[in-house]
């Protein structure tokens, strides 16, 4: 049985095991205090027509003082229009009569409280009795399903938009044990579709590029040769008009295949026309909250010092998930090529400038390579035996360009800074 079918099964039994429980004791309550009262003003009655006193004395012995009438009083008979005006619900009366039946006087008994009482101290009683499991059952869900679940919520808004690496930690919550692991599933899944994806543009640059380099040689051949048909080169320089007409088509058509080419190999795999910036406010802080969620605890069992570094706490316009996305990467590349000494995660604004930048210290590249880290697929000399496909700074730099900043790297002493920065 599931769960939930389980807690809200156990919820209803024990209301109505409560319910029955507490109409059985106030039955028997009410039924044993009406009872002692009965008996009581029984014998109280019988006392008062064989002696004419209303003094309980021997009589109070077996009962409790619940069951002790606070006030007697014997009224005669031809003074029946004096009880009208009395009364109550802690009012009884008992009727005393002769020899031959007729009624002579009627005794009153007043208690102070009615015989059913217990009854309302048993109800609060039972209301604090259903509250308690009530407060642990509202603990429960909040602990084991709501908490849970507020930290899920965001989860696969972030797959989705591949702001994510790491998977849901495991639990031993069965509740969402399964989701758990079919999120971890699916983010194993979309990662390596990522990959390879990844592998096959790279591979795809790679064919694309030899074509056209294939093309280009011939293509300036045919050039050549009809250039050369075209002055008459193979006709002791003196050109026939029909050839001269089908060398200039066929140039102009070499041309544009060399054009074509060109364009190829200008940009043989660009990533740019996919991002579509998503401006919003919000504040610098959010950015090394955010940060410090996705990576805080995985840093953590890999035993990276993380740090921040947040000078002020300026609003910004911008796209806060594309940053995110972005510095992301940064993080990333900070634990794949770093020596695990620590990273940094720098926040401030200058001016009008707004600064985002991650430093860390390892295998880092030479001062040379630079100038190339942002190019699409490519890979520098630190990054042998690690996993990449040379597209990360790529995007991330096609990114902030899209949001009026760039993006650049230094390197200094052994320590790599990458400083996002935006106008």
């Amino acid at each position: 049985m599931k769960t939930g079918k389980k807690i809200v099964i156990g919820v209803i039994v024990y209301f109505l095991a409560w319910a029955v429980a507490v109409w059985l004791i106030g039955t028997e309550i009410t039924k044993k205090t009406e009872g002692n009262r009965i008996a009581f003003m029984n014998r109280m009655t019988s006392q008062i027509k064989d002696t004419g006193s209303t003094q309980p004395g021997d009589i109070v012995s077996p009962f409790k003082k619940e069951d002790i009438p606070t006030e007697i009083e014997v009224i005669k008979a031809e003074n029946l229009e004096k009880i009208n005006n009395m009364g109550g619900d802690n009012t009884y009366y008992r009727t005393i009569k002769d020899e031959s039946g007729q009624i002579t006087d009627i005794v009153v008994y007043r208690y102070d409280r009615p015989s059913d009482y217990k009854i309302i101290i048993l109800a609060e009683i039972s209301i604090v009795v259903a509250v308690i499991p009530l407060l642990i059952f509202a603990i429960v869900v909040n602990k084991k399903i709501l908490k849970p679940f507020r930290e899920f919520s965001e989860y696969p808004a972030k797959l989705s938009k591949g702001l994510t690496n790491e998977g849901l930690p495991e639990t031993k919550n069965r509740i969402f044990g399964k989701y758990v692991w079919g999120m971890n599933m699916l983010n194993d899944k979309l990662s390596s579709d990522r990959k390879q994806i990844d592998r096959l543009m790279y591979d795809r640059k790679q064919f694309i590029s030899v074509l056209a380099h294939g093309i280009k040689t011939p293509v300036a051949n045919i050039k050549l040769y009809s250039e050369a048909i075209e002055t008459g080169l193979y006709r002791n320089g003196e050109a026939d008009p029909a050839d001269k007409k089908v060398a200039e088509k066929i140039g102009k058509n070499a041309d544009e295949i060399a054009k074509l080419v060109g364009g190829i190999l200008d940009d043989p795999g660009s990533l740019r026309s996919s991002f579509e910036p998503d401006i919003s406010t919000f504040y610098l802080k959010d950015i090394s909250d955010r940060i410090t969620e996705d990576f805080q605890n995985r840093l953590n069992v890999i035993n990276i010092p993380f740090e921040v570094e947040l000078t002020g706490n300026p609003i910004v316009e911008s796209d806060f998930e594309a940053l995110i996305r972005c510095l992301s990467q940064l993080v990333e590349n900070a634990i794949k090529y770093g020596d695990n000494t620590g990273i940094k995660l720098k926040l401030y604004r200058q001016d009008d400038t707004v600064f985002m930048g991650i430093v860390n210290k390892g295998a880092t590249l030479t001062k040379e390579e630079i100038p190339f880290v942002f190019n699409c697929y490519w890979r520098g000399s630190n990054s042998k035996d690690k996993e990449g496909s040379g597209i990360g700074l790529y995007e991330a730099r096609s990114i902030i360009k899209a949001l009026g900043g760039d993006i650049m790297m230094k390197i200094e002493n052994g320590e790599t800074e990458v400083l996002i920065y935006l106008n």
